[in-house]
C-alpha cells in the first residue's frame, strides 16, 4: 500500500505531465503551421519563377481575430502589396493594367 506522500507525488506527476502534454502539443500544432507556411512560400516562388501566367494573384487571410487582409502579388513587376479591403486589391489591379 501507497504512503499518502507517495500518492500526492504520484499524483503531481500526473497533473505535470497532462501540462506537459498540453503544451508540448501546442508547440507541435505552431511547429506544422510554421512549416505548412513556408512550404507554401517556397512553392509559390516556384511557380512564380518557373511557370503559369503572369497573372497577378490575390488571396486573402484572416488572422485570430478574425480580421481578413488582402493580399496580391503581379509577376510580372515582382511586387506585392496587403489591402484592407477587397476594393482596394481592385482599384491596385487596375492600376497595374493603366500602366
Amino acid at each position: 500500500m501507497r504512503s499518502s506522500s507517495e500518492s500526492f507525488n504520484q499524483n503531481s506527476l500526473n497533473l505535470i505531465s497532462i501540462d506537459s502534454l498540453d503544451s508540448l502539443e501546442q508547440l507541435t500544432n505552431a511547429a506544422r503551421l510554421q512549416k505548412s507556411r513556408t512550404l507554401g512560400k517556397w512553392f509559390e516562388a516556384f511557380l512564380n519563377r518557373f511557370g503559369g501566367e503572369p497573372e497577378p494573384r490575390v488571396w486573402q487571410t484572416s488572422d485570430r481575430a478574425g480580421r481578413t487582409t488582402w493580399h496580391a502579388y503581379d509577376p510580372i513587376s515582382n511586387t506585392s502589396a496587403r489591402f484592407a479591403s477587397e476594393s482596394e486589391v481592385r482599384i491596385w489591379l487596375e492600376e497595374r493594367y493603366r500602366q
